[in-house]
């Protein structure tokens, strides 16, 4: 009895000990954020640093970002950086004053400012997506809003859907955001949203959402061999499903398929290839493609490959 008096007293003891040693709450954080460099990438783009994550907005309103003798036509906050998109640099010194920069508790100051030396080196960092969907979005309404927001302005891109829906598509003043509008999506169908987006410089970032109303995909799939080709796969009804590049060794899958009838084509460098129409059942299903005559391919089909071929392996210099 009195061996477990002993053990009690030693377990209070402990506990009374172990609470004892918590500290008061911590404090809110009051620090504003310090600028800890401007790093300039190239003669269009500059990054400027904080040593804490900082609010989107304040950080991408162009009225906050005064640069004496350089034109800043963009600018997007992404943790703890600000990426500019300027005018053409000089290689001269420039003073840039950033206001309102706020961290994410609101601390802040009114005015922050430094200097930084221009450079002539030239663009050839694709862009860098900033913001955007998953890469694989379930459960999508009806009717769904994409928004795609890049590190830089954007001059040109090129957008595809399969299967095909109807798809609106805007820009924001800055060059810098991409929303689309896709309406009246069906249910059983997975839909893959392509796209190509170019800089000033013409160098090329791609991009490739799913989405499906379903809250699984489904899990068929197919692989296949074909050397430097696009490869693109219809429906029985005529449908454009989805498409893919094969990879360095001619390897080709197309995956989250539903069972049904299909057909494959594809375009290499000097030929065109096809499939003889072949059932989807089974979990995984290879598939051979032979060369075909072009005059055997519908119009539609031709025009679509050549222009993915062009777009999805011809876009890099």
């Amino acid at each position: 009895m009195k061996a477990k008096k002993i053990c009690l007293f030693l377990f209070l003891s402990l506990s009374l000990s172990n609470c004892a040693k918590k500290g008061p709450p911590t404090s809110p954080d009051k620090t504003p954020p310090s600028l800890s460099a401007v790093e300039v990438v190239d003669r269009n783009h500059i990054e400027v640093i904080f040593n804490e994550d900082i609010q989107t907005q304040p950080a991408e309103s162009l009225s906050n970002i005064i640069t004496d003798g350089l034109h800043i036509l963009a600018s997007v906050a992404m943790g703890k950086k600000i990426f500019l998109t300027t005018a053409d640099m000089d290689t001269v010194e420039y003073k840039i004053r950033l206001l309102n920069i706020r961290d994410l508790s609101g601390n802040g100051k009114d005015e922050y400012k430094t200097r930084f030396r221009g450079t002539l080196k030239e663009d050839t960092i694709p862009p860098a997506i900033a913001r955007s969907p998953s890469t694989t979005v379930r459960n999508t309404p009806s009717d769904t809003n994409f928004i795609v927001q890049f590190t830089e302005q954007i001059d040109n891109f090129c957008t595809y859907i399969m299967p095909e829906a109807k798809m609106d598509h805007n820009c924001n003043k800055a060059k810098t955001e991409i929303k689309f509008k896709i309406s009246a999506i069906d249910t059983l169908t997975v839909y893959h949203l392509y796209g190509v987006f170019w800089d000033k410089a013409g160098n090329s970032k791609k991009l490739e959402i799913i989405f499906t109303r379903e809250k699984n995909l489904p899990l068929i799939w197919l692989k296949g061999m074909i050397e430097d080709s696009t490869v693109l796969l219809m429906t029985q009804n005529g449908s454009l499903s989805q498409f893919t590049v094969s990879d360095s060794m001619g390897n080709f899958i197309i995956q989250n398929l539903y069972p049904g009838d299909y057909t494959l084509f594809g375009k290499g460098k000097n030929m065109y290839f096809s499939s003889n129409i072949f059932t989807l059942s089974f979990s995984k299903e290879e598939i051979k493609l032979y060369p075909i005559d072009e005059e055997k391919m519908n119009s539609r089909m031709l025009q679509t490959l050549n222009s993915l071929y062009k777009i999805y392996i011809g876009d890099i210099k």
